[in-house]
């Protein structure tokens, strides 16, 4: 059962910010900064699929910014947790993996994200709302 209520935009971003902050300082370590990425990076990609249902089928052209915005950090942060938690001579190999052009279309890139968060005890669940606490090791912090 999943324990959080956060679910506008702005939510879930504040949420992976206190759940996994960003460094500020030199000596944090490498987990920190994927930690923070990877939570950045699931709360975006959460945040762009909670606003989608408020899109009208058909519906007015004209700019969203805010969609533009929330992809923009979920596809940035990915690819730095990415790098910065894969083997440097792995990086390219991982990156592509996660992309459309190498298939990755059914999730793949939330599922490396789900899995390095729990691995790192941050519960995807708490991140974003479509998950189940239960289904992760990791234990829950809601918000």
């Amino acid at each position: 059962m999943t324990t959080h209520t956060a679910t506008s935009p702005t939510d879930l971003l504040n949420n992976a910010e206190r759940l996994a902050p960003t460094p500020d300082s030199r000596d944090a370590t490498v987990e920190d900064w994927i930690r923070s990425y990877a939570a950045l990076g699931l709360a975006a990609h959460a945040a762009f699929r909670a606003t989608l249902p408020s899109l009208r089928p058909g519906g007015v052209r004209g700019s969203r910014p805010d969609l533009g915005y929330l992809i923009t950090i979920a596809v940035s942060s990915t690819a730095a947790a990415v790098a910065l938690d894969t083997p440097r001579e792995a990086v390219t190999q991982e990156l592509w993996a996660l992309t459309p052009e190498a298939g990755a279309l059914n999730g793949e890139y939330i599922d490396w994200l789900t899995d390095t968060l729990d691995r790192l005890g941050i519960n995807p669940a708490d991140l974003d709302p479509g998950f189940d606490a239960a289904d992760f090791k990791s234990p829950s912090r809601p918000a």
